[in-house]
């Protein structure tokens, strides 16, 4: 057996083997490497004993694990467990062709005694343990805008607020506005105005009103780890030195020469660093900026670099947030595997952009398939807890991406292809300006063009009418988005999802092929296609890079 390949992550700051769901069930996770072939969990609460001939006795429970996930090299196994007293001990039991080992906290061991194991402990779930995620935050579907380039400012956000609720969307995510002179507003001079090229602080109070009487969320893009340094706080910090109240804010040194240095974000020097281990910097951002915005309306924060973000700051910033509005959505920018931002002490979630490497990759890459995405996926699913990934932000691009027509080469149909992967997967997702509109831009500058509202409408309905029709099916079919359950259905040359719950049954097909494909589904019903409603047989012809969204006649 190689033992080396078997994972089981159950720690107090990184539990995602071990998933509390909530105080009596708990999803128990393994992952081994592809010799294995069966494993069982042994588990009971920790403390049961009855009297046996030879003393005490721990009675237990033994369940198989099934098989979730593959990858490459590895697969994934899981479980529910009840645990009514709140706690649970477990070890486990793994069979390969030819030997079965006990796996514990004691490590690989073979034929010993339960009590002379040292188990996995889960010592007591308190309702604090249990990761909450606001309850409205699955059921929306955000629309990113850098109001300078959508249409301007804040009031033209205002007039496209039908617009943008006649495409289903419920979230406006809205990139800073704060006073900067830059176009993008990540170099902030003053966090307490709108910057006057974007309007008025009675423009944003008014945007937050009517976008709420529509029924949407308003989200607020901000860096609490770097700001201009034409920022009043950063040149008195400069010009007072250890003085001025507001060093200790910022990452500066003062050398024996009397020569300052201080870190900027990335190599940008004129973005000054903030320390956001320092009290006062935390005491600023909660007690003035936030505490404004969220009094004019604000319904979730976006933190840029938030993994830049000290663990006292982004604490301190989750109580403060959720003390005022429960319901406030905090998500944070971190690019990598962030399973450790997101809990009750700091992130509600974040941008899932290995949702969207793996979605490129497999429409885009001629060397990407259909195994190629699966294993992608299925490591994506074990990397996080179910609610980690249920209240984090997939996206396709964005501000820090070339946009997906781009990406796409141009291609319609791929375009159409990776939102339908986008839309029909956990989370919630967010669309980039004019993404709708099939507009075109490569890397930064580029993909922060203006959108152009004169352009005749026949050069992009299809894909407006496509990501209409995609939100229409999520919000109206929730197994589609978070309700529902992913397995993957064997075909050579179909990727074939199923997503279900105790309501509903739907199989996402997708032929990835560059040509059309005359094909018999595995599953022997006969469907209506809820993109288009017609009436599908197992027997089918799908085109070039087509889908459908299959539902059974009979359901």
């Amino acid at each position: 057996m190689r033992t080396n390949e078997i994972v089981h992550i159950n720690g107090r700051y990184k539990k995602i083997d071990c998933d509390l769901i909530d105080q009596c069930h708990v999803c128990i996770r393994l992952k081994t490497g592809k010799d294995i072939r069966r494993v069982e969990v042994v588990y009971n609460d920790p403390y049961i004993r009855y009297e046996g001939s030879n003393g005490l006795v721990w009675p237990n429970y033994v369940v198989d694990m099934k098989r979730t996930g593959e990858t490459f090299d590895s697969y994934y196994f899981s479980v529910v467990l009840p645990c009514e007293s709140h706690r649970l001990k477990y070890y486990f039991k793994i069979y390969d062709d030819y030997e079965c080992l006990q796996f514990s906290e004691s490590g690989f061991t073979k034929n010993y005694r339960d009590d002379d194991l040292s188990m996995f402990f889960i010592p007591y779930i308190t309702e604090s343990n249990i990761f909450k995620e606001p309850k409205w935050v699955g059921n929306v579907v955000w629309y990113q805008i850098m109001p300078t380039r959508f249409k301007k400012n804040l009031r033209g956000v205002i007039d496209k607020l039908d617009y943008l609720k006649e495409l289903g969307i419920d979230g406006l995510y809205l990139n800073p506005i704060y006073y900067a002179h830059s176009y993008h507003k990540y170099d902030v001079i003053d966090y307490m105005k709108v910057d006057p090229e974007l309007g008025t602080e009675l423009d944003f109070k008014e945007l937050c009103d009517k976008a709420h009487d529509l029924g949407m969320k308003v989200m607020l893009d901000i860096s609490f780890t770097h700001c201009s340094d034409e920022n009043e706080m950063f040149k008195d910090a400069i010009e007072k030195r250890k003085k001025s109240e507001y060093w200790p804010m910022f990452k500066i040194e003062e050398d024996k020469q009397g020569h300052l240095r201080y870190e900027m974000f990335g190599m940008i020097r004129s973005m000054p660093k903030f320390e956001t281990e320092n009290f006062k910097t935390a005491d600023y951002f909660i007690n003035k900026v936030v505490k404004k915005w969220m009094e004019l309306g604000v319904d979730a924060w976006r933190l840029d670099v938030a993994n830049e973000i000290s663990d006292g700051m982004l604490l301190r910033l989750n109580n403060y947030i959720h003390n005022y509005k429960e319901e406030t959505y905090i998500v944070g920018e971190i690019w990598h595997n962030a399973t450790e931002w997101i809990s009750n002490n700091a992130l509600d979630g974040v941008t899932n952009y290995a949702v969207s490497r793996a979605i490129l990759a497999f429409v885009c890459d001629p060397n990407h398939d259909i195994w190629k995405y699966r294993s992608s996926i299925d490591e994506l699913m074990h990397s996080y807890t179910l609610k980690q990934l249920k209240s984090s932000m997939p996206l396709l691009d964005s501000h820090d991406t070339p946009r997906i027509r781009n990406i796409c080469q141009n291609d319609k149909d791929k375009v159409k292809l990776c939102l339908l992967l986008l839309l029909t997967f956990y989370g919630t997702p967010s669309i980039y300006y004019g993404t709708e509109r099939y507009m075109e831009g490569g890397s930064d500058p580029d993909n922060r063009r203006p959108t152009n509202w004169q352009e005749p409408k026949e050069s992009y309905e299809d894909i407006y009418y496509m990501t209409q029709l995609l939100i229409k099916l999520r919000k109206e079919h929730p197994v589609l988005a978070n309700e529902g359950s992913i397995e993957w259905i064997h075909h050579n040359e179909l990727l074939i999802m199923k997503r279900a719950n105790e309501n509903e049954t739907l199989y996402i097909v997708v032929n990835t092929k560059e040509y059309t494909l005359n094909t018999m589904l595995p599953m022997q019903n006969e469907f209506i296609n809820i993109i288009n409603n017609d009436t599908i047989h197992p027997n089918i012809e799908i085109q070039r890079l087509g889908f459908m969204i299959l539902k059974p006649v009979n359901q």
